[in-house]
């Protein structure tokens, strides 16, 4: 009864009203000629959206809506659309209105999406907006269309609820224990483009004492690997298989990015193309596609390159680098819904949104202010679970433990890094005590890379483990001894079970002193001796040349008194060798370009403090190829060379902490 009333008391007013007043009043009716179609993102026939964190600390955590709907007028006339609304907000920034003509439909996503503007000079001009609401999530999204000439607007209310990815939460691309202290990943969910509208571009910063940079300290600032995420290691946010994947388009000559007149944009040799994407892979989970971009060249193993190769959540993909259309190192991330089933294709209307499983977060300007002030703690970060970065620029750190700030860090201590000629894959750690490094070695061996070289130091009160990674299988083991004859015993029962040590590192905990071996699956003779005085070591090494050994490896230690044990590790060959020793690093670079010149390469350097004067030692083989050798202070300054000469075809054979 109550709607037949309404009905006629609307025809007795619009009796006594003008004809043009009255086509405005009558639009609740006509406009039913026009029908709202949300397409995407749409999971078990419920609108979805993505979960995001909080815009502050302490806040309501948040989501994300980005539709993509078609508009369709099924009506006789042209319809004029004014504005969309989603939830109440603005979601449209129509310029002027948007014409339907009969029977036909207009495609409409908000979206972090600028009109196209042919003056690059101009400010950007918003088309849509992306919509931000807190929790509690409503269970209805509900979309206006307001249409010219039309007093109410079109409206339709649709369930709705948080997205979960097709197997479940992803997995961050970038692990929390490849990050050094005071460093975090740094994104925003507001990412720009319809088709990427839940994409992230991650980067790496990192707390300098003053601010949060995303460069090394003492950095280059031209280069890129001076960027603390270039060389990062990137993992799979969920099990899969490869669509596709490219692994040889060449950097970008300049940091930052010139124009194109000045720096062509490079193609693949495998392919004779640029990529916008970079060096990429595609990995389809369910109907979802995976796009990880922008990847180091040569860091992709070659297993991954062929189509169907199956993948598992966690494993090692690549690096961070600076390829395609990158403004710098990062990596971008976006999943798409398949564009037909069994195609491996991710349909670019089909944006869908990413959750993680595990995150820390922290808004930028938060974590500066509490940073600057040192009262960072690590209750300020939010735990996440199942849902994206926050809308707000901020920090990351996937773990399910929060990040601990430290302000009086340190990273001054000086290595010494030898490089030769390859192409391998490789990982660098350093880690603050022994039980992370072995977790961090397991981690790896499980994803097929093996430890090669080890060192260890003190600094900011801890004992530092640093171990250079390849990719390769043959895990080895490793072994650390609180004693010469325990260690010796272990080497010869590996020995014997076809292991051989490669090298090896030693130190003073308390009043004991430890031994660790890093060994390799390997045959042939080997010999480990030590001998107190370096003539004692020298004369041992000649002698395990007509023995047919060779020294790959030497690590020295005080003994008191003034005097210092030398120890060799001796691997079966025949090559010419040599052995050096200088009182000064200017001494020690001249014989090393001497012995470069004339066919030797520098596989093992060590250096202490003897009645006052630093010596260097080195040990040289026969070999051929590029090389280098460095003294940089900081893990991250090494880190930065070692990404310097990668990028020149070298690897790190060696890395040795001054004392």
């Amino acid at each position: 009864m109550e709607s037949i009333m309404k009905t006629q008391t609307s025809t007795l007013l619009l009796r006594a009203l003008p004809a043009a007043l009255a086509l405005c009043v009558s639009a609740g009716v006509n406009a039913q000629a026009l029908t709202i179609d949300v397409v995407n993102p749409i999971k078990d026939g419920k609108v979805v959206f993505e979960a995001i964190g909080p815009s502050q600390v302490g806040g309501a955590k948040q989501g994300r809506v980005s539709l993509r709907m078609g508009i369709r007028n099924d009506g006789a006339t042209p319809l004029k659309i004014t504005k969309v609304e989603i939830l109440n907000q603005l979601a449209s920034n129509f310029l002027a209105p948007v014409e339907i003509a009969p029977g036909t439909q207009y495609a409409f996503q908000n979206c972090n999406c600028d009109y196209s503007n042919p003056d690059p000079n101009a400010p950007d001009v918003p088309a849509s907006y992306p919509i931000i609401i807190s929790a509690p999530y409503p269970t209805t999204v509900k979309v206006a269309v307001y249409v010219q000439g039309f007093a109410n607007p079109v409206i339709k209310n649709l369930p709705f609820t948080a997205a979960t990815n097709d197997n479940g939460p992803l997995r961050f691309p970038g692990k929390a224990s490849d990050l050094r202290f005071n460093e975090a990943w740094q994104t925003s969910s507001n990412h720009v483009g319809g088709s990427q509208a839940f994409g992230l571009d991650n980067s790496v910063t990192g707390w300098d004492g003053d601010s949060w940079d995303d460069k090394r300290p003492g950095a280059d600032p031209t280069k890129p690997e001076g960027r603390r995420a270039y060389g990062l290691p990137l993992y799979a946010m969920a099990d899969g298989i490869v669509c596709e994947g490219l692994n040889d388009l060449p950097e970008w000559k300049n940091y930052p990015r010139v124009s194109k007149e000045i720096e062509p944009e490079p193609v693949a040799p495998s392919t004779g193309q640029y990529s916008a994407g970079g060096n990429f892979l595609k990995i389809q989970a369910g109907n979802e596609v995976a796009l990880y971009a922008h990847m180091q060249p040569g860091s992709i193993p070659a297993e991954l390159l062929v189509p169907g190769a199956v993948v598992k959540q966690g494993q090692y993909l690549g690096k961070v680098g600076y390829t395609g259309q990158s403004s710098g190192p990062h990596v971008h991330v976006h999943v798409s819904q398949e564009t037909s089933p069994g195609s491996c294709e991710g349909n670019a209307v089909r944006p869908r949104p990413m959750t993680f499983a595990q995150l820390q977060s922290l808004t930028r300007g938060e974590a500066t202010a509490m940073a600057s002030a040192n009262n960072m703690d690590p209750t300020d970060w939010t735990a996440l679970s199942n849902h994206s970065a926050p809308h707000t620029f901020s920090l990351l750190y996937p773990a399910s433990t929060p990040y601990a700030f430290d302000a009086a860090e340190t990273d001054n201590k000086t290595f010494l890094g030898v490089w030769r000629a390859s192409d391998e894959i490789e990982i660098r750690v350093n880690k603050p005590n022994w039980t992370a490094f072995t977790q961090k070695r397991a981690e790896l061996v499980a994803d097929d890379f093996r430890l090669e070289q080890i060192d260890t130091y003190v600094e900011n009160g801890d004992r530092h483990f640093v171990g250079v990674y390849k990719r390769g299988t043959g895990a080895g083991a490793l072994y650390n001894a609180s004693s010469w004859s325990d260690f010796t015993a272990v080497w010869q029962q590996l020995s014997e079970d076809g292991q051989r040590l490669v090298d090896m590192t030693t130190y003073l905990s308390g009043s004991t002193r430890h031994y660790v071996g890093v060994f390799r699956p390997g045959t042939g003779n080997a010999g480990l001796w030590s001998h107190t005085g370096f003539s004692a070591f020298a004369a041992q090494r000649e002698t395990a040349k007509d023995q047919g050994l060779r020294l790959i490896d030497m690590e020295s230690f005080d003994i008191g008194n003034g005097q210092r044990q030398f120890i060799g590790v001796y691997r079966a060959g025949s090559d010419s060798t040599a052995l050096w020793r200088s009182t000064s690093w200017g001494g020690f670079t001249a014989k090393w370009a001497e012995l470069s010149d004339d066919g030797y390469r520098l596989i093992d350097v060590d250096t202490y403090v003897d009645a006052g004067v630093r010596n260097y030692v080195g040990v040289f083989r026969a070999g051929s190829g590029g090389k280098a050798l460095e003294a940089v202070k900081g893990w991250q300054g090494l880190y930065q060379s070692a990404e310097k000469y990668a990028i020149k075809g070298l690897r790190l054979v060696d890395v040795q902490a001054i004392e």
